[in-house]
């Protein structure tokens, strides 16, 4: 049987990481760009079976990937960390075939794909850890939540982990260097993809804090204490990640 083939499209590294596995591991060819530019290009190349796209990204949005999907007859879904994404009546107009809020787990994209017909075929992934617990032992990674988007810990999924700090990092310094400048517009952006990269680590304590940060930049605050437990729980983060990988 043949694949079903996807076009993601997604800015944030560890959120595309998490999503090209999970299509991956539920059988379906993946190729995914980390901005809009190609898009077009790989639509009149390639016929896609669905196009998933995030709502916000460098130099396109989601509303734009749309038209170009519709234009070559594709299905499109949409996906988006803004709470309101699911009832926003600028997104529910018929321009998308779903609005999925992240993070995704692996129930929802299945599900998501067997409703718009999209070919499954599971694949199994090498278990090496499934935890009985909540979250690890210093409070910072929800481990239920990190198992329900990447299904059991394998050495794939751990090893994507691994790299989750190096990922986050630059944007952790580009949203300082952003608050020091008190450039708002931007700093709500930076927030925004970091909580979105914090949410695939299932880092919930640092999604909070991001969404803290953006909620002020949008009325135009600035908040040094949660500027400083960015920083301290990024730390926290960092090493929970590097403990967990290693078991």
């Amino acid at each position: 049987m043949k694949k079903a083939h996807i076009l993601l499209i997604e800015d944030t590294d560890s959120v595309r990481e998490v999503l090209t596995r999970q299509l991956e591991v539920l059988g379906v060819k993946v190729t995914a760009l980390s901005d809009g530019d190609g898009v077009k290009r790989e639509l009149e190349n390639t016929a896609f079976d669905l196009v998933i796209a995030d709502l916000h990204l460098p130099n396109c949005s989601g509303i734009d990937i749309a038209r170009f999907a519709k234009a070559k007859d594709c299905k499109i879904i949409l996906m988006s960390g803004d709470n309101d994404v699911e009832t926003r009546p600028d997104l529910i107009n018929g321009q998308f075939e779903q609005i999925l809020s992240k993070p995704v787990t692996m129930e929802k994209l299945k599900k998501t794909l067997n409703t718009h017909n999209i070919d499954i075929v599971q694949n199994k992934v090498s278990e090496i850890y499934y935890s009985p617990t909540e979250y690890d032992e210093t409070g910072s990674i929800h481990l239920l939540s990190l198992q329900e988007q990447m299904g059991e810990l394998d050495e794939a999924a751990v090893s994507m982990l691994s790299r989750f700090p190096d990922m986050m990092r630059p944007l952790v310094t580009e949203l300082e260097n952003a608050l020091c400048l008190h450039d708002m517009k931007r700093v709500s952006e930076i927030a925004h993809s970091l909580k979105g990269a914090a949410k695939s680590a299932g880092a919930h304590i640092l999604v909070k804090i991001c969404e803290d940060i953006q909620n002020a930049a949008d009325i135009n605050q600035l908040n040094e204490t949660k500027t400083d437990e960015l920083q301290i729980e990024f730390v926290r983060v960092d090493d929970a990640l590097q403990k967990l990988c290693k078991i």
